[in-house]
């Protein structure tokens, strides 16, 4: 079971979906496969496997006029940042910011999932920014859209660490030829980054337990992973540091390790996740039980490996602090 899950929650992290299934992904499969049926091979089917990330990031800049269309919330957020959302055609339904683009009516709004081809044909794009986690479920696709519009892809590497952020936007403004924009904003997020770890005070034997769903184990995350290095960021121990990647533990094993603070990044609000902690069984025994020792993050600010996880290493520290 845990290794249908891990996927899913690895999707969750990037995406900011609390419920996408396998139904959706194996439909995307079914519309991916369609789709190939359709379409005569050419001897000029573009080639986007092994090194081609590279070969597109050294290739001359892009001259005409962009047509961006970004198929991660957390690209979209880096363009952003970038001052181009100008340029940007389409991005997901479950993009969120910046607001600006998600009220646009003109900017098209794509369901990553059940991937819509024709409307990504119409938008007519000439740079497309994916994921190298989704790359399974999309290349087969995309290259058949970069074969018919001449649209360049980039599937972008995930950023293990927070640290990693900062090279992500510069991998990215190599790709649409905006190096020097994306270098300067590169650099200020790292001094932002540096601040914000510099300011923190936690205490050295406090822990936390990240807390990403609830169904009925918790779904948590153990070292080497994004989330377990933004705790460190901030000076706070992650509760299972012992285990590895995402992984589900009973509450049972919560209450034996009676953390410090709890965490959560599943949406809840403050009041929810009060309320949910009430009812936690044995929460009578655990230092979590006072409303201060919980932490309601919006997922947004700190699954997305964007410009903005400086707010929520701040809003984490801030919590733990006060």
């Amino acid at each position: 079971m845990k290794k249908i899950l891990k996927p899913l929650v690895m999707i969750f992290l990037i995406m900011n979906l609390s419920g996408c299934g396998m139904m959706m992904m194996q439909q995307q499969q079914q519309d991916k496969n369609d789709f190939s049926e359709q379409q005569e091979p050419t001897s000029s089917d573009s080639d986007l496997s092994s090194d081609a990330s590279s070969e597109l990031e050294s290739s001359e800049p892009f001259s005409g006029e962009k047509r961006i269309v970004s198929l991660i919330p957390s690209n979209t957020e880096i363009l952003d940042a970038l001052d181009m959302d100008d340029e940007i055609v389409g991005i997901t339904t479950v993009d969120t910011y910046p607001e600006a683009l998600t009220e646009d009516p003109e900017v098209d709004k794509l369901d990553a999932f059940e991937f819509d081809i024709e409307q990504l044909l119409a938008l007519k794009p000439t740079h497309i920014l994916s994921h190298e986690s989704s790359r399974a479920m999309h290349e087969e696709v995309l290259e058949q859209i970069s074969d018919q519009t001449d649209a360049e892809v980039l599937y972008v590497e995930e950023a293990e660490t927070v640290d990693g952020i900062p090279e992500t936007i510069k991998e990215i403004g190599r790709f649409l030829g905006e190096s020097e924009e994306a270098d300067e904003a590169a650099a200020g997020l790292e001094n932002d980054i540096e601040e914000i770890a510099h300011n923190s005070q936690g205490e050295a034997s406090d822990d936390a337990f990240i807390q990403i769903s609830r169904s009925p184990e918790f779904y948590t995350t153990g070292n080497n992973t994004f989330l377990d290095d933004a705790l460190e960021k901030v000076d706070v121990n992650n509760t299972f540091d012992d285990l590895t990647g995402f992984t589900s533990v009973s509450i049972e094993t919560v209450i034996e390790r009676n953390p410090d603070y709890i965490i959560s990044v599943s949406g809840v609000d403050t009041a929810g996740l009060n309320d949910e902690v009430a009812e936690f069984p044995g929460i009578e025994n655990m230092t979590i039980k006072s409303e201060d020792r919980q932490c309601a993050v919006d997922p947004d600010i700190i699954t997305r490996p964007g410009p903005r996880i400086t707010e929520g290493l701040a809003e984490i520290s801030a919590c733990l602090n006060r």
